[in-house]
């Protein structure tokens, strides 16, 4: 897993999402150096959303499973070999009967790309949540589709995959994958300014149905890039998740008279 953590902290500082806009420029040239902040829990219960983080699933078209074919049931106790009766036995060779005969597995129990992309975001929203609330904030999930809160701060993502071009995709579960390492996109949105977008789509879009739409990140949110492998592991999840709270942590401390409480 690799951080650009100098590009984030940048980002997270000097982001106009976060700035105080009666604070002077130059207060910081005429004022003395001020303590650096130490990353500790913010005071109070500030409310963080964690958005499911974007990705793109390959969705199969059903196929049409084979009726299976009964065998007529054996009749053990005619064995002259006449039409409809059970065939002589051989020595050495058996017949299971039919409640034992080996069925084929089911193809609709397998695992799908939905039943996977679902597990990924579902971990890595409870492993943030799990995070934010050890840190010491009300985090709270916010499921697609819900209105935003006018209050507090929203984490959102988007798992990416890089292209044959080294261009950042939008991760498509169950498509090709090029390269070995997933990426992720974490940005931080202040509930009470604007909106502000994590990522836009690449216009012309660059349509690959192996592949997810390109994305460009955008400077206006802070944000933060982890690579992990294609397979996560809880581990793996989770040691992102405790970065991004202390990221947020070393936000919120730099920015404290600009967030809400």
């Amino acid at each position: 897993m690799k951080l650009s953590r100098s590009t984030l902290l940048s980002l997270l500082i000097a982001s106009p999402a976060f700035v105080h806009p009666s604070r002077p420029q130059a207060q910081a040239i005429q004022n003395p150096p001020q303590p650096q902040f130490v990353a500790t829990p913010p005071a109070g219960s500030m409310i963080v959303y964690v958005s499911d983080f974007d990705l793109d699933v390959v969705y199969a078209k059903p196929t049409q499973r084979p009726v299976p074919r009964r065998r007529p049931p054996v009749n053990s106790s005619n064995s002259s070999g006449s039409p409809g009766t059970a065939p002589k036995s051989t020595p050495g060779a058996s017949t299971p009967p039919a409640s034992q005969t080996p069925v084929a597995p089911d193809s609709l129990s397998k695992e799908t790309p939905a039943d996977r992309a679902n597990a990924l975001v579902n971990a890595m929203s409870e492993n943030l949540i799990r995070a934010l609330r050890q840190a010491g904030y009300d985090a709270r999930r916010l499921l697609g589709g819900a209105a935003l809160p006018k209050l507090g701060l929203r984490i959102l993502g988007v798992f990416a995959e890089a292209d044959e071009r080294n261009r950042a995709r939008r991760l498509l579960v169950g498509g090709e994958p090029v390269a070995p390492k997933m990426l992720l996109f974490v940005g931080v949105n202040n509930l009470t300014r604007p909106e502000q977008s994590l990522y836009e789509l690449a216009n012309p879009p660059a349509n690959d149905p192996r592949h997810g739409p390109v994305i460009t990140v955008t400077s206006y949110a802070p944000a933060a890039r982890f690579e992990l492998g294609r397979d996560p592991s809880g581990e793996e999840l989770q040691e992102i998740a405790t970065q991004i709270a202390a990221n947020l942590t070393a936000l919120v401390n730099a920015n404290r008279l600009s967030l809400p409480q």
